[in-house]
């Protein structure tokens, strides 16, 4: 059996995967992206994916073909509260020395805290609230996918988008910019439409949403979108509070999540932070912590 001589961790979503390389000592030496990891679109895909940015992690150090079983990885993943994905995932470990498989939430919660107690909510592709409690106990909320859950999120945000110009060619609602720039992405006939959301995925739906975004302060509709995403974010983590009113939440998920933040309630967005770190360090303080 190999001896463990890296540490990875990898941050697997909708639209991407990211990763980190670290000697035992747990200090990042390079990052590297790959196409999405999400578990619903696919394992295969995933460990595609996740392999290919790994081996262009060594090649960023120089190293070149490094063997898989001289690295622990650990994982926060997309879709792993499925038991079925998850147990397919570990199953087809290509040879990783040691691996541990978690949500993407739970990364990006210790990530957010450096790894210490408390709370998150990740605004990405897709959404979920997590909470990591000085007593050892676990909490989740959302999380339940694509397309019923993703409260708040990329996909949510989308989804508002494709309706918005099913009603627009209906002649349920008027046309406007923000209605002409979604057509453009999504086709002007009613066949055009149907053959884009017969391709819709959650990445593609979540590719909408800069475009809602971008019309929220000129557009009624698209602001009114993200009001709602906004009330979904405090809808969250009133529940992850509801046992811990005091627990610290931190928003995360970069561009959306701070794109987000004016449509979110002052007085509960007075009560959160930023994140310390993000996933992609949170998953590598998962398989740290198991080589101290």
């Amino acid at each position: 059996m190999s001896q463990i001589e890296y540490l990875i961790g990898v941050d697997g979503g909708g639209t991407g995967t990211r990763i980190t390389i670290a000697k035992l000592d747990g200090v990042e030496l390079v990052r590297a992206e790959a196409g999405a990891s999400a578990l619903g679109q696919g394992i295969d895909k995933a460990w595609a994916n996740i392999t290919a940015a790994i081996k262009d992690g060594f090649n960023k150090l120089g190293l070149g073909e490094v063997d898989f079983a001289r690295c622990a990885v650990g994982f926060g993943l997309s879709g792993v509260t499925v038991k079925a994905w998850a147990d397919e995932f570990i199953a087809k470990n290509p040879g990783f020395g040691r691996i541990i498989v978690e949500t993407d939430g739970y990364s990006t919660l210790l990530g957010a805290h450096n790894g210490d107690y408390g709370a998150i909510i990740a605004i990405g592709t897709g959404s979920i609230g997590e909470a990591w409690l000085p007593s050892g106990e676990r909490l989740e909320v959302g999380g339940w996918g694509f397309p019923t859950s993703d409260e708040g999120s990329g996909a949510y945000l989308g989804l508002k988008a494709i309706n918005h110009v099913q009603r627009i060619m209906d002649g349920r609602r008027p046309l406007t910019d923000f209605g002409r720039k979604l057509l453009s992405i999504t086709g002007d006939t009613r066949e055009q439409v149907f053959a884009w959301m017969g391709k819709m995925k959650q990445g593609e739906c979540a590719s909408l949403s800069p475009v809602v975004v971008e019309f929220g302060q000129s557009d009624e509709v698209a602001k009114s979108f993200l009001l709602d995403a906004g009330q979904e974010i405090v809808n969250i983590a009133s529940a992850l509070r509801a046992s811990a009113p005091e627990l610290p939440i931190a928003i995360c998920g970069g561009g959306l999540s701070e794109a987000l933040r004016p449509y979110i309630p002052a007085d509960f967005l007075a009560t959160t932070s930023r994140p310390q770190k993000d996933s992609c360090a949170g998953a590598l303080i998962l398989i740290a912590r198991e080589y101290r």
